[in-house]
């Protein structure tokens, strides 16, 4: 079962094999986010802004050879970006998929703990004569 701990800045949820600090979660998925929308300001730039600016090289056959490979270079570049920003945006999906799972674990536990504490307060009082622990 899983188990909440407290290190340094931040509640970890962890079990045998895996430790989840949901704050350093949270701070990826703000890098990404940054990330992504570079990644859809150079897509939009190429899509909209660059498409339009052939080089002016003449109609001489090496020009028109350069034209093409613009154009080639261009189209290459268009899908890369649009495989980064879609890579970019499973990931984001991914890590918040993660970190809606451990922070639900982890408020489920913080709540499990502390209906324990209150069933044992309330066990050891019935068990001191109906006094509260401890008086």
């Amino acid at each position: 079962m899983p188990t909440v701990g407290s290190y340094g800045r931040a509640v970890a949820v962890y079990d045998e094999k895996t430790l989840v600090d949901v704050l350093t979660l949270e701070e990826f998925r703000t890098a990404l986010d940054a990330r992504l929308s570079e990644a859809q300001s150079v897509l939009t730039s190429f899509r909209e802004v660059l498409r339009d600016t052939l080089p002016a090289l003449g109609a001489m056959a090496d020009a028109e050879y350069v034209s093409g490979r613009y154009r080639g270079l261009h189209d290459e570049h268009i899908d890369r970006v649009s495989g980064l920003v879609l890579a970019l945006e499973a990931t984001r999906g991914a890590i918040t998929s993660i970190i809606n799972n451990y922070r639900t674990t982890e408020e489920r536990l913080t709540a499990n703990a502390s209906a324990i504490g209150d069933a044992l307060d309330n066990a050891s009082g019935a068990l001191d004569g109906g006094r509260p622990h401890g008086q």
